[in-house]
């Protein structure tokens, strides 16, 4: 889990309209370069996607623990990650290269 400091809160994503967006198979990854909310994160599972919560939050922890883990690669940036449906099947070493990936492309 990311400190409370450097999570999202309601209001800051209305701050946060003109995000650019990098793709991934199983994820996006939207961000701004020069955040208006300093830098921050969020990972967003819709229950579109996953309909059971244990499965949502699997997927919240795995990305919060790769978010911690590779926060030198962040750059101070305000950034979100949003799921596509599949993702859960991926194995958890897979899910790290796509998102170190992502973030190389940012």
């Amino acid at each position: 889990m990311l400190p409370k400091a450097k999570r999202f809160k309601t209001g800051d994503f209305k701050e946060m309209r003109n995000m650019q967006t990098v793709h991934a198979p199983h994820f996006f990854i939207r961000f701004c370069r020069a955040p208006l909310v300093g830098e921050k994160a969020a990972v967003i599972v819709s229950s579109g996607t996953y309909k059971k919560a244990v499965d949502r939050n699997k997927l919240r922890r795995r990305m919060y623990h790769l978010m911690a883990k590779h926060s030198h690669l962040l750059g101070g940036k305000a950034y979100t990650v949003t799921f596509k449906k599949g993702a859960l099947l991926l194995p958890f070493a897979e899910l790290e290269t796509a998102f170190v990936t992502a973030l190389k492309k940012m």
